[in-house]
Parts: structure tokens; C-alpha cells; sequence
């Protein structure tokens, strides 16, 4: 909680309290579904415990409502689907108020692009992803900080002939006791139809822990997801991430942070819809800088590049390859109008790969025509 109080102190002296977006994290390199050390109010959807310390403000992402292709584990799967993505982010948004001693938050769009990757893989061309996402939040102060989120989808169409279903129920929980932060995230149902092809979750969870020592943060997180196809075949992915994160303090309008991952992802695809590609192991430590400072009292500038210090990918015959990439960069830039915030990237070009989750990146160009590639809205009340 120290953390949080200091950083809440910081954020108010330059005037940036109602950050709350996907375009902000992304232009510092973190991912768009929240960040483990990086104060931001988007971190909600990752920690609802969050909300004791960013409510009462609404949020919206601009975006369309069928975007982009599947990029899965860095392969693209070259598939029209629900994905959010830099170059072709989804519209969502929602409010989050304090009432009495509780805060509450109703939010629409709430996607998971893990979720729709697999329904992908599963199902091929013809694959049902979600839609109609509504999550309810809650949280409350009761000696330690505490939150929970519940996020529900359901859809089904009768008509054309080939019946289509799909559903899903994700829940969050999350707390906040001195300089300890956690959230696991469950999936509770997860299923898909179309007629010819059907896709089953088998169970998911996310565990995210940070502990703070001042100005550095130590991060663990555990992924781990198991679905099944129409013919039994599974797939199963178990990622586990180790970290530390430093801020610096640069001065009264400038802050910078430096973060490196340790990550290790073993996948099982036996999936012959798109690609069966059998036993993979990834091993890589990307390593990211970012820096954000006020140039004036209604603009942010911020900006960031990651890189894989090392990399390897082993394949189920035990073969190895050395990942080849390139530095990530980002940038962005934040516009507030007194209590309103309109945040977004710079330029519109994607980079994917393992260790790099759909990031704005560029090819040496400035995109005047498209300057700001994602756009996020906030307004604190």
C-alpha cells in the first residue's frame, strides 16, 4: 500500500490521476490487460482490489467491434476474429463509482484474446469467438484491500442453418496488504459451437503476486490453460514469468522504469485445425525501458523499447533455435482537458513474437495520417 500511496502522490503532482488505458500501457510496454508494477487505473481488470485506490471515473477504447487476425503464441493465425490488437484495437469501456464504503464497476467488451486465440486454433475458419461481454465489479477496504470481478458472455444464433453457441464465465479476485499485491484469475465455463467444429475450455487460471521494496518491484506470474476440440484432442500451455521492475524518479514531471522477465512457456498443440505443432518450449528474458514525462501541464509524452536479452525455442524432438528479434518501440502521447484524458499510440504498425504480445511498434515512419493508432478516453469524476 506504501507503493500506492506514493505513486498516487506522484501521479497527482503531474496531473495524470485519470490514466486509465490500454494506449498509455501499451506506449510503455507493458501489456494492454493491466501491468504488475506500473500504476495505471487499468490495472482494475488485472487486480480488482485496484479499485480502492483508482475509482470514480469512466473509461472508454475506441475500436471496432470485429478486428484483426489471430497472432497465437507468435504465429500468426491468419484468421478474422475478436482479437485486440495495436493496428486494429475493439471498442470497450465502463465506469467504476465509490458508494458509501464500496466501490462498484460495471464494464462491457471485457475480451479475453487468449480465449478467442484458442477458439481459433480449435475450430479454424469458421470458429465462434466472444461477444456480449459484461463484467460486475466490487471491492472494499477491510483492514487489507480487496476486489472481485466477475465477466460473462453468451451468445447463440439458430438461424442459416447451423446452429452457433458460445459462453463463458471468468472470475478475478484480488488483494491489497501493505507492500503485497495478488489476483488469481479463473475460468469458470468456457464453450464454443458452430455446427461442424465445437472448442471446450478445460480449466484456466492466472496468478499474479508483486511484492515492493521501495522503488522495486519483485513480480511473479503463473498462467496455465487446457482446452479440448470437437475430436478430444487437447491443447495445454503452462507459462511461468519471474521479474523485478525499478522506477525512477527523474524529476518533478518525468519518471522513467526499467523491467526484465525471466519466461518460460511450454505449450501442447495437438490441434489440427490450423496448426498441430506438438510439444514447444519457450525460454526468454525480454528486458524493457520506459520513460513518460510532462511536457506540459495538458500533455504527455512517453515512450518505451523492450528487447529478448536471450531466447531459445525447443522443439518436441528436442530441437533448438535461437529466437532471432528486434527491439520493440513504442510511443504515445496523453492530452488532458482538465478532469478528461484522451490517451494514445503513435503510429500504427504491429510487431508479435514470443516475448512480445501485440505491441504498436514502427518502421521508421510517423503516421500522420493515422497519429494515434489507439485512442482511450477517460474522464475522472
Amino acid at each position: 500500500m506504501k507503493k500506492h500511496i506514493a505513486s498516487i502522490l506522484g501521479v497527482a503532482l503531474i496531473s495524470t490521476s485519470a490514466f486509465a488505458s490500454k494506449a498509455r500501457l501499451q506506449a510503455l510496454g507493458e501489456d494492454t490487460y493491466g501491468s504488475l508494477f506500473l500504476d495505471d487505473a487499468r490495472n482494475v481488470v488485472l487486480n480488482p482490489a485496484m479499485l480502492n485506490f483508482h475509482k470514480d471515473f469512466v473509461v472508454m477504447e475506441w475500436g471496432a467491434t470485429d478486428t484483426g487476425t489471430t497472432t497465437f503464441n507468435g504465429q500468426n493465425l491468419g484468421q478474422d476474429t475478436d482479437q485486440d490488437l495495436a493496428t486494429a484495437p475493439k471498442a470497450e469501456g465502463g465506469m467504476f463509482m465509490a458508494s458509501g464504503n464500496m466501490i462498484y464497476g460495471l464494464y462491457f467488451g471485457d475480451e479475453s484474446n487468449t480465449a478467442n486465440g484458442l477458439r481459433t486454433l480449435s475450430m479454424g475458419a469458421n470458429a465462434i469467438h466472444e461477444s456480449n461481454n459484461v463484467s460486475l465489479y466490487a471491492a472494499g477496504d477491510a483492514g487489507v484491500q480487496w476486489g472481485v470481478k466477475l465477466t460473462h458472455h453468451s451468445f447463440e444464433n439458430e438461424q442459416g442453418g447451423a446452429d452457433q453457441k458460445s459462453s463463458a464465465s471468468r472470475l478475478g479476485v484480488g488483494v491489497i496488504s501493505g507492500d503485497v499485491e495478488a489476483f488469481l484469475k479463473m475460468g469458470l465455463t468456457n464453450t464454443a459451437e458452430n455446427g461442424t467444429a465445437e472448442f471446450e475450455g478445460k480449466g484456466s487460471f492466472q496468478v499474479g503476486v508483486t511484492y515492493a521494496m521501495g522503488d522495486v518491484d519483485y513480480l511473479l506470474e503463473v498462467r496455465s490453460f487446457q482446452a479440448e476440440d470437437a475430436n478430444g484432442d487437447e491443447f495445454k500451455a503452462q507459462y511461468t514469468r519471474i521479474g523485478v521492475a525499478k522506477t525512477y524518479k527523474l524529476n518533478d514531471k518525468a519518471t522513467a522504469w526499467a523491467s526484465a522477465w525471466y519466461k518460460m512457456d511450454n505449450t501442447e498443440n495437438d490441434w489440427t485445425a490450423i496448426a498441430a505443432t506438438g510439444e514447444t518450449k519457450l525460454t526468454y528474458l525480454p528486458v524493457t525501458m520506459a520513460v513518460e514525462v510532462m511536457a506540459k501541464d495538458w500533455l504527455a509524452l512517453r515512450g518505451s523499447i523492450g528487447a529478448n536479452v536471450i531466447g531459445t525455442e525447443e522443439d518436441d524432438s528436442g530441437d533448438k533455435e535461437t529466437l532471432t528479434t528486434r527491439p520493440l518501440i513504442n510511443a504515445g502521447a496523453g492530452i488532458m482537458f482538465g478532469d478528461f484524458v484522451v490517451d494514445g499510440l503513435i503510429g500504427n504498425n504491429t510487431s508479435t513474437g514470443p516475448g512480445a504480445e501485440s505491441t504498436a511498434g514502427g518502421v521508421g515512419t510517423l503516421r500522420t495520417d493515422t497519429l494515434m493508432s489507439r485512442v482511450s478516453m477517460t474522464y475522472k469524476f
